[in-house]
């Protein structure tokens, strides 16, 4: 092997695992976090059992029974002033008020479970107009979310007060890509289900469009905000079961140490899971899949080295690009199923020649000599028929011409003149232009129009 492959193939272990390795380190490194100026005023946020105090709404917990946020925006003049809403994004019940009066409520704010209707996670309140006054307008907005079956770290999504927006506007936009993705997840799953491409790529396929089924869903439904949580619950439990699916897939390239990089996939997803934050959840079981994925291809060896090694190190580097897990994970994991769901051409394989046979039948009068291969020597035309020497001296008068002997013998006998055929394995000396000899000094004449064919058989 030329020192070139030689050297590139050891190096594509560890410049894969580097580059991994320095994606997995700017992802876990702790950057301090960007100080972001609110564009409005913050809200007066008091929650019924704890201290009143300025706060952001995203970063409220709700963990009180009920919590009221209170916040006034100042309009010059009622009768030039645009349209106004007051649209809530979030993980809990909601009833709003404006200026003391109620304006509208999504679901039934409650101070317990018994009490409270859930609500819808996206709602927005037009403001009427007739309650607009100059000066100062007071906000205020009653949360409770008693419904939520599990710990969320942010379940207020967005408290604004603007002008009148669709409410998934912002989102359809932000989730076309993954709509592509779905559509492009069922064609390479149905795909892989015609070619029978293999059940683990299959059932990876199927568990990815199914998170992105769940990922997409607040398109398609206009749903209760306990079903936002089951949802956040579901990516992430996919995340989960896809990474250990990639990661017994990337065992193949190993062999005998597929367990073992099974078993830390699934450590790695098992602490991924101990993070307080959904989507972190999510995003680092992913990356447990791919560092599988890219450890393996580095690693080991086989056909899908480069396809799994590219998509390891590919989901790694674009994990860290903000909105990751909305679309772009989506449509790398479609491009690269895509990839594996191609069929592989079946490379032919050449049928071995048929073996010589170690018996030679000849055919004399109504008898037929059965002749060993390897002691057949030459033969001479004689009219309609032709003599066989033999090694041993004797000599056999066949009843066939020698057109018939060469082929009865075949592949033994070639035929070097018109009146002559030879055991090519009893050749010894070629002369050029000249005649030949055969290992027991027999001269043998060779014909122009054959001198081709012998010079093929003595190049074999």
């Amino acid at each position: 092997m030329p020192l070139g492959e030689r050297l590139s193939e050891r190096l594509i272990a560890p410049l894969l695992l580097l580059f991994g390795l320095v994606a997995l380190g700017i992802a876990a490194w702790p950057w301090p976090a960007a100080v972001v100026r609110p564009a409005a005023p913050p809200w007066w946020i008091c929650p019924s059992n704890g201290v009143c105090n300025w706060g952001d709404p995203t970063r409220t917990s709700l963990d009180a029974p009920v919590t009221v946020m209170r916040r006034v925006v100042r309009i010059a003049d009622p009768r030039q002033a645009e349209a106004l809403a007051v649209d809530v994004t979030a993980m809990a019940s909601a009833e709003v008020r404006w200026n003391g009066v109620p304006i509208g409520a999504n679901g039934r704010v409650g101070p317990d479970r018994a009490h409270e209707v859930p609500g819808r996670f996206t709602a927005s309140f037009p403001v009427p107009w007739e309650r607009l006054r100059a000066g100062g307008n007071l906000v205020e907005v009653r949360l409770s979310a008693h419904h939520r079956w599990v710990p969320v770290g942010r379940p207020v999504h967005r408290l604004a007060v603007g002008p009148p927006q669709e409410p998934l506007r912002g989102v359809l936009r932000a989730y076309l890509p993954t709509l592509i993705a779905l559509g492009l997840l069922l064609a390479t799953l149905l795909l892989q289900l015609l070619a029978r491409t293999g059940r683990v790529i299959a059932l990876l396929n199927g568990i990815v469009l199914a998170q992105a089924v769940a990922e997409a869903s607040k398109l398609m439904l206009t749903y209760a905000y306990p079903w936002q949580v089951t949802r956040l619950f579901a990516v992430a439990l996919l995340a989960g079961v896809g990474a250990l699916l990639l990661a017994w897939m990337a065992g193949a390239l190993v062999e005998r140490r597929a367990r073992m990089l099974l078993l830390a996939t699934a450590l790695a997803v098992g602490c991924a899971w101990l993070l307080p934050a959904w989507d972190a959840k999510t995003l680092w079981a992913l990356r447990a899949g791919a560092s599988a994925a890219l450890a393996a291809a580095a690693l080991g060896r086989g056909r899908m080295r480069a396809a799994l090694g590219g998509y390891g190190l590919a989901l790694l580097w674009a994990s860290l690009v903000p909105g990751f897990l909305d679309s772009g994970y989506y449509l790398l994991a479609a491009a690269f199923l895509a990839i594996a769901a191609i069929p592989k051409r079946a490379v032919p394989v050449e049928a071995p020649p048929p073996a010589a046979p170690a018996y030679v039948t000849l055919p004399h009068g109504n008898a037929q000599h059965r002749v060993a291969s390897g002691d057949l020597l030459h033969a001479q035309a004689e009219d309609d028929y032709c003599r066989v020497h033999l090694a041993d001296g004797r000599s056999l008068l066949v009843t066939a011409n020698l057109g018939s002997l060469v082929r009865m013998a075949a592949p033994h006998m070639i035929r070097v003149h018109r009146s002559h055929a030879i055991n090519g394995a009893k050749l010894a000396v070629v002369h050029r232009g000249g005649p030949i000899e055969l290992v027991d000094g027999t001269s043998i004449p060779v014909g122009r129009t054959y001198r081709a064919a012998l010079a093929a058989w003595s190049a074999r």
